[in-house]
């Protein structure tokens, strides 16, 4: 694959590039520098490591759609997002071919900075400000309407049948029990449960990131938020967002990304026990979307059967499980 950097990059006028791979996940992600002149990229080569992360937001009308998305937020908002950059021809998404297969590609401007940890977040004002982000980005989402449901996926309740189609494949690597994947399904079923007897208010849906883990957070140089990789960006639960930010902060300052979310309006009281399914939700559909990748098993292994005692049984069992992780 990385001879064909540079032949991509020729469709953005790059000449003379110097291209690093920075990792291989749901895409293959270069840092690229333009020695001609400096400038500094993200190339994006949309192919997943393994087939539970692919989807309809790797093909060409997924990616636009989150390209579109990206543009709109730069130009429309004050967050800070990787602008797309077209290439030769004036489109956003540059199509090539990889061992007999269409793959499609994309180059953002790179924003210098770190990725957070939960140290950045050990104060009140910074959990607080981070959950509030949140917050204004769902605000824009709520004035988007350029995405369609047939670009992007679909985070609802449908989802949880796939999830569980996917981790029952790690009984069949013999990667945990039987007993541990029923502890799996009643825990969706508990979440999916509460979900739909939740009120509205508390289980409002539109447009969300869906991804909002710590790699996905930079920390600018001058201590500015800037959230990156909206390629999983599709349709859910605004408080699936709120759950994978919470999951960043330390538990001393967890609270404070919830009440910065809401602001000056204070949580419904079964907030939190919604926000606690989709901490477990967002944790075991990362089980999902790893299961296929044998390099992640030991992993798996050893964390799968911990996770299902010390998180799903309590939730079972009716404790609150927010400052658990």
């Amino acid at each position: 694959m990385d001879d064909k950097i540079p032949e991509l990059l020729l469709q953005y006028d790059i000449v003379s590039p110097e291209a690093a791979l920075l990792r291989h996940n749901e895409n293959r992600t270069y840092k690229v520098i333009d020695k001609s002149n400096g400038n500094v990229y993200l190339l994006r080569v949309h192919d997943p490591v393994t087939v539970n992360l692919a989807g309809i937001q790797h093909t060409r009308q997924g990616v636009e759609s989150e390209l579109r998305l990206l543009e709109a937020i730069a130009h429309r908002t004050d967050l800070a997002v990787q602008v797309p950059v077209v290439n030769l021809h004036g489109q956003l998404v540059t199509e090539f071919e990889l061992d007999g297969r269409s793959l499609c590609c994309s180059l953002l401007h790179w924003i210098e900075g770190r990725n957070m940890t939960k140290e950045d977040l050990s104060s009140y004002d910074a959990a607080y400000n981070l959950g509030a982000q949140v917050a204004n980005l769902h605000a824009f989402y709520g004035t988007y309407d350029k995405s369609m449901a047939a670009d992007r996926p679909d985070y609802g309740i449908r989802r949880t049948e796939k999830m569980l189609t996917q981790i029952r494949r790690g009984v069949e690597f013999e990667l945990f029990s039987d007993e541990n994947f029923v502890t799996v399904e009643q825990t969706l079923k508990l979440i999916v449960n509460r979900l739909k007897a939740g009120r509205p208010e508390t289980v409002k849906q539109g447009i969300i990131h869906a991804d909002l883990n710590m790699s996905n957070i930079l920390v600018t140089p001058l201590g500015r938020y800037v959230f990156i990789d909206y390629c999983l960006f599709g349709f859910g639960y605004h408080l699936f967002d709120v759950a994978m930010t919470a999951l960043n902060a330390p538990r001393e300052t967890r609270e404070q990304v919830v009440k910065g979310y809401f602001g000056q309006e204070p949580p419904l009281d079964e907030t939190y026990s919604v926000i606690e399914g989709f901490m477990l939700s967002a944790v075991l559909g990362y089980y999902a979307f790893v299961m296929e990748n044998e390099a992640v098993h030991p992993w798996i292994r050893e964390r799968m059967p911990q996770f299902c005692d010390t998180r799903c049984v309590p939730f079972l069992n009716g404790e609150s499980i927010f400052l658990s992780f």
